[in-house]
């Protein structure tokens, strides 16, 4: 039998089936167990249903090590407007890590109900001239949710984001049956509390939603050429730079430049770019 593993937790695995999930929890075969072969939350798999064994990990069409999970179509990147507080430059960094991985992308931000609509206006235009869907919600009062839940259908859509963004929440707004354990906001810390412990897919429409551990911060682990080719905005203009290796730094004729100062690229995004060269550059120097 083909199935797909909804949950792998310490050598355990959930398969889902036929439109369910499988009460019984199955192992690996042991030559599975190695580096190469790792089976994690996403993958299809060929089991042995009388022996509760995981037989095979089919080919992935994707795959990402953080969260650690395979075969999404989209990346729902998750972000509060307020506590935590928004932060472009961990947005900026998510959209690179997934243009890298060629995975598609959503934004969404949560807690609209906490800031001024002016902000909001400004958030919504820098992503519009960058063509990323963009979706503004409150698990408080419902807002937007509908409109979410219209786009959400026939995919495997992961969420990615800092622990208290209300990943959790967001699910539970989406389909209350869910019903997924929400964390809280540390006041005193200045994040969210981890509350999800491990990669989970969420049987919904036709797809599934992705629930993963929230995290603070992202290592892209990329040199400066990748950085330049996959930095949001940057993908579809790029090619059009004089030199294939532009960093769009002083390069003559570099036509991301030339964009941000036609204003096509907004340049808050160009600002960004240079922030992680620059870390690019001090960790280089370390």
């Amino acid at each position: 039998m083909v199935g797909r593993i909804v949950s792998s937790l310490y050598g355990k695995y959930k398969i889902f089936v036929n439109n369910q999930i499988l009460t019984d929890v199955f192992t690996l075969r042991g030559n599975l167990n190695f580096k190469n072969d790792k089976v994690i939350a996403g993958d299809e798999v060929e089991f042995d249903f009388d022996k509760r064994i995981i037989l095979k990990r089919l080919n992935r069409k994707s795959y990402l090590k953080r969260p650690e999970v395979a075969n999404i179509d989209y990346l729902l990147i998750v972000s509060s407007l307020k506590e935590p507080q928004f932060s472009f430059d961990l947005i900026f960094k998510y959209l690179t890590y997934a243009n890298f991985n060629n995975i598609k992308t959503m934004l969404i931000f949560t807690k609209v109900d906490m800031i001024d609509d002016e902000y909001i206006k400004q958030i919504k235009k820098i992503f519009a001239n960058l063509s990323i869907p963009t979706f503004f919600v409150s698990n408080k009062n419902r807002q937007g949710i509908d409109e979410l839940k219209d786009a959400l259908n026939g995919h495997i859509f992961c969420l990615m984001g800092q622990s208290g963004v209300g990943k959790s929440s967001l699910i539970n707004s989406i389909d209350k049956s869910f019903n997924r354990t929400i964390g809280q906001y540390s006041y005193a810390l200045g994040r969210g509390k981890h509350q999800t412990k491990e990669t989970i897919l969420l049987p919904y429409g036709q797809g599934f939603l992705v629930d993963t551990p929230g995290f603070s911060s992202l290592d892209l682990k990329l040199n400066k050429i990748y950085l330049a080719h996959y930095f949001p905005g940057f993908g579809k203009h790029y090619i059009n730079c004089e030199f294939s290796n532009c960093l769009h730094l002083s390069e003559r004729n570099c036509q991301i430049k030339q964009l941000v100062n036609q204003g096509i690229i907004p340049k808050i995004c160009y600002d960004y770019y240079m922030k992680l060269i620059q870390e690019l550059e001090n960790e280089k120097k370390r």
